[in-house]
């Protein structure tokens, strides 16, 4: 019964140690390496090898090399500038063309054959007499024609379809700057738990050398009493210990390649080249945050996550196009003036002095009486639309505020279990303690010693693993409300560009 608990303590820790680290670098695998982008940063040092790098300075690595903030600012570039195109549309509109013709021959027009009757009378009554006028060909122009030509618009009412464009533009621009926002709030988010992932893989290949020592030690301490004579310790203590020193050294190796990982993981989100190496300058996992209160965290949420700020942007982008709709149904009315001149070299017909410059001016109306029912069924669409984005509302504000409480209760939770485990750790390192003076006197068998440096390392790994998970659970609830974040992305400098 001892050798089977012994065998399933051993099990355990071989398994719980791992996990933690390979969680954290699990995440990457699907990711392809980003670029970086020449974009300078306040407290953005060049990382090294050599150079180990605390978070805020990790951060503000990712948000300089990164390439997901700069696609985002594009983003928002994008969107001024369609800003500015809806704006357009309360300026004059001036087009200047200038067109050379060159045709197969002059233009002429052809005066018909004509025979008209006329009376004169000369005295001795009137005399009709009848006049033939032959057809003639009268040239109007030389074959090669220029017109320069001048056309001026000005929109003066189109039933709110051009204020509605704009509306809908300045929508669309929020909701970039809620792309621009997000993106570096989510690279601050992977930054920060896998740089935690780092700092617990190298806490758990650590704990792993320290227990393969102990095991060392062990095993030989074991080997000296066997081959001493000594009664009390048998040929299968000794394979035990030395069965249980192998296994710890085969997870050892995966332990050192986790941190590899893990360290290849971040500096990928640092946007490092595949080939770049970063070491973090933190040994240890800080403590477990304090989550505060539900409500409060629920209430930060609801006011500046980035979900409902683009939602509300397209909500009003919505009704931009929802009143764009409505305009159909109204008239357009434009007032419109054109300028032309046309330069040829003959001198007479259509081209003559004085008739080579033309003027025009006047006003336009458009009313639309009958599209086959389009403008009904669209204006239909956007209303149905914007009930739609009414219910969606409800059910992202429900999703937010349930994965608020979902990062609170995991915070929690995992503050709860790191708090016990510093507990548990401290009744481990004693009992261990103890029961190697104990083996030593002979009071206790190697099954026994195996066991209490087997639970010592199980508990130390699982107080490591819940303070990841607390600094994990704590990352996601600032992405979703976003207070922490903003203010950590001010303190690093990046705060111009990242917060629009």
């Amino acid at each position: 019964m001892r050798a089977k608990l012994a065998a399933l303590l051993l099990a355990a820790l071989l398994w719980l140690i791992p996990f933690g680290a390979a969680t954290a670098a699990a995440g990457d695998a699907d990711q392809p390496p980003v670029q970086p982008t020449q974009q300078p940063t306040a407290q953005s040092p060049d990382p090294s090898p050599a150079q180990p790098l605390t978070l805020d300075q990790c951060i503000a690595v990712a948000l300089r090399n990164n390439a997901s903030p700069a696609a985002a600012r594009e983003g928002l570039a994008i969107a001024e500038a369609q800003h500015r195109q809806a704006l357009s549309a309360y300026w004059p509109q001036l087009t200047v063309s200038s067109i050379r013709t060159r045709l197969d021959r002059d233009p002429v027009f052809v005066y018909p054959e004509d025979s008209f009757d006329y009376t004169v009378d000369m005295g001795g009554g009137p005399m009709t007499m009848r006049t033939t006028v032959p057809e003639r060909r009268i040239r109007l122009a030389d074959r090669d024609i220029g017109e320069f030509r001048a056309d001026l618009g000005l929109l003066l009412y189109d039933g709110g379809r051009r204020e509605a464009r704009v509306r809908g533009a300045v929508a669309g621009h929020d909701a970039a700057a809620g792309d621009v926002r997000q993106t570096a709030l989510q690279l601050v988010h992977d930054v920060t738990v896998r740089y935690h992932g780092v700092v617990l893989a190298r806490a758990l290949r650590d704990l792993g050398s320290e227990t393969v020592q102990r095991f060392e030690a062990t095993r030989d301490v074991t080997e000296h009493f066997y081959r001493g004579g000594s009664q009390r310790v048998c040929k299968t203590d000794w394979l035990r210990a030395r069965v249980a020193v192998s296994g710890m050294r085969t997870r050892l190796a995966e332990l050192e390649s986790n941190v590899e990982l893990a360290e290849s993981a971040l500096a990928n989100t640092m946007g490092l080249p595949w080939d770049g190496r970063v070491r973090v300058a933190d040994t240890e996992l800080p403590a477990a945050p304090d989550p505060g209160v539900l409500e409060d965290s629920v209430a930060d949420a609801y006011r500046l996550n980035l979900d409902l700020v683009r939602f509300d942007a397209g909500v009003r982008a919505a009704e931009a196009r929802l009143d764009d709709a409505t305009g159909e149904y109204l008239p357009v009315v434009s007032l419109f003036g054109t300028l032309s001149t046309v330069t040829n070299s003959y001198d007479g017909g259509l081209v003559a002095e004085g008739e080579r410059t033309h003027g025009a001016t006047g006003l336009t109306v458009e009313l639309p009486l009958f599209e086959g029912f389009r403008t009904r069924a669209r204006v239909e669409e956007m209303r149905a639309r914007l009930r739609q984005l009414a219910h969606q509302r409800v059910l992202l504000r429900e999703g937010v505020a349930l994965r608020v409480k979902d990062a609170v209760l995991q915070e929690r939770r995992a503050a709860r279990q790191a708090a016990i485990g510093a507990e548990t750790v401290a009744v481990a390192l004693e009992s261990r303690a103890l029961t190697e003076r104990a083996y030593r006197d002979g009071l206790v068998d190697t099954r026994e010693l195996l066991e209490a440096q087997i639970y010592e390392s199980m508990v130390r790994a699982a107080r490591l693993r819940a303070l990841y998970d607390a600094q994990a659970a704590a990352a996601a609830r600032n992405l979703v409300a976003g207070t922490e974040i903003l203010e950590h992305l001010r303190e690093v400098g990046y705060g111009v560009r990242a917060l629009p």
